[in-house]
């Protein structure tokens, strides 16, 4: 029995064991690559749409540009009160919700803010996936 060449059992299960926690690493980094991108993906469109709202306001005017717009409590994932204008928007990276805020307060020119949210691997819109963007305007 001594001469005979082969592994035995307990090396077998420590190699297959070893090999498992190497595959499994690569799967997760892998699985976190892609979440990551997917998320990357979002903050682009959603930036893009928020300047280009912004943009619109800023050449528009602000009833101009907000004219059709609807004003709606924001969904309760967000936690923000109040009616705000805002549209839905579906972009092949996801579904984006715009919300429009106009700061009068001050004596200064108003603050025009689009907020700029995108949903989450649940389906939500979530408050800390938000893309915000501000300009004042000349009246």
């Amino acid at each position: 029995m001594g001469s005979e060449r082969g592994f035995t059992f307990v090396e077998v299960l420590l190699v297959v064991v070893v090999l498992s926690f190497g595959v499994l690493g690569v799967l997760q980094t892998t699985l976190l690559a892609a979440r990551l991108e997917l998320r990357s993906r979002a903050i682009t469109t959603g930036t893009f749409l928020a300047q280009e709202r912004l943009e619109r306001i800023g050449v528009l005017g602000w009833e101009r540009a907000t004219a059709g717009l609807v004003a709606a409590t924001l969904p309760a994932s967000l936690g923000w009160a109040g009616n705000w204008l805002q549209e839905k928007i579906d972009r092949p990276g996801g579904r984006f919700l715009v919300a429009y805020e106009r700061d009068t307060s001050s004596s200064e020119p108003p603050r025009c803010t689009v907020h700029c949210f995108w949903e989450n691997a649940r389906g939500d819109f979530d408050q800390h996936q938000v893309v915000r963007l501000s300009v004042r305007r000349r009246r």
